[in-house]
């Protein structure tokens, strides 16, 4: 074996291990970020005043509130300058996208292969890494992405803090014949202002600039009150919460909300650290796997079952992380919890032994 080849193999094997202590300490911090979530929606829920826009917000300093209604935005609009697109809303973002090399790595048992494909790519990729050369991107452009966002949003008798404001996605997308001010050597084609010749063909380095705004009518907001606007409300576990939402809420809505988001997010980190620990073990014993390969016909089953193994060992390291995770930061739940499978076990063999009590003995015959 050669230098690079043991070389490549060394890097397997600690990238591996790197993999698998970063999901394991991916899914520990989720299951404690998550304990920390659920207690602050119930906080939340125990302690927000639901108010109406139109109230007096002295009557309110300091407390956590929930308002939703329609809004006005100052009578500024928002514009890009460079191009000349102006909009009344709360949010204008252009997106400048750049077609580009992507690398995608594959690995099986004989090794890792790239491939490359081409992409319209907001920013630039960096390709001075890649693995094999002749897919370079460009390394400048000359417009970049940028959004933003109107000074003074109004929501009856409040104002919208500017860390609310700019959580007001802009979604909706403009014509690009609204750009009054088109550079030389760039034209309008579809939705697009680009320096491409054909859009349906482009080349790599071609650019596509487009436009979206914020489109809401009604927004609705759960934060602290502090003068006539808001502050983020920061609760017992120190979780900071400056909620804002589209359209008209309840409070019940909002954080029914809340709880949804956080347990997609709850389900999918738990899946991500799973994945980080199998393919992290996949790596580290990759070198073992290779060898095994060689073997005829026999290689590619023992390899199978190998595989096989190191999932139920993810699957299994990922429950126990789970499991130990959730005695740290909630024990009175996880001890109840324990206590109802202790529980149900007993009856189930209590239940299997007076049924093998009642079953009919077999006589023998002479």
């Amino acid at each position: 074996m050669n230098g690079n080849k043991k070389g490549g193999l060394f890097a397997g094997v600690l990238v591996g291990l790197l993999m698998v202590i970063i999901g394991t300490v991916m899914l520990w911090w989720n299951e404690g970020n998550n304990v920390r979530n659920i207690k602050t929606t119930d906080e939340i829920e125990k302690t927000v005043v639901e108010i109406n826009p139109n109230d007096n917000p002295a009557d309110y300093e300091g407390k956590l509130v929930a308002v939703g209604g329609k809004f006005t935005v100052e009578d500024v609009s928002l514009s890009d300058t460079t191009f000349g697109v102006e909009q009344h809303t709360a949010a204008l973002s252009r997106v400048v996208e750049i077609y580009q090399w992507e690398e995608e790595s594959h690995s099986d048992d004989d090794g890792t292969t790239y491939t490359y494909k081409k992409v319209w790519h907001e920013g630039l990729i960096d390709s001075s890494d890649y693995h094999r050369s002749g897919y370079d991107n460009p390394t400048s452009v000359a417009y970049e992405s940028e959004s933003v966002f109107a000074e003074d949003v109004i929501l009856g008798k409040f104002h919208l803090s500017s860390t609310q404001i700019k959580q007001m996605d802009a979604e909706k997308s403009i014509a690009a014949s609204e750009a009054k001010k088109v550079p030389e050597k760039y034209s309008v084609i579809g939705n697009y202002v680009t320096n491409s010749a054909d859009l349906d063909n482009p080349q790599i380095g071609d650019v596509r600039i487009s436009w979206k705004y914020n489109d809401w009518k009604e927004v609705s907001v759960i934060s602290q009150v502090a003068g006539t606007t808001f502050v983020g409300w920061t609760s017992a576990v120190g979780k900071k919460v400056n909620w804002v939402t589209e359209g008209t809420k309840t409070s019940a809505e909002m954080i029914e909300d809340m709880r949804t988001q956080d347990k997609i997010m709850k389900w999918l980190l738990r899946l991500v650290g799973f994945m980080l620990i199998f393919i992290g073990y996949m790596s580290f014993t990759s070198p073992l796997t290779k060898l095994v390969g060689y073997i005829p016909i026999l290689g590619n089953v023992v390899n199978f079952m190998f595989g096989a193994m190191i999932f139920l060992l993810s699957l299994v390291q990922s429950l126990l992380v789970i499991i130990i995770a959730w005695f740290r930061f909630r024990p009175l739940l996880s001890i109840a919890l324990l206590g109802i499978v202790a529980v149900c076990a007993v009856l189930f063999f209590m239940l299997k032994k007076k049924q093998a009590a009642n079953a009919p003995q077999a006589t023998q015959v002479a």
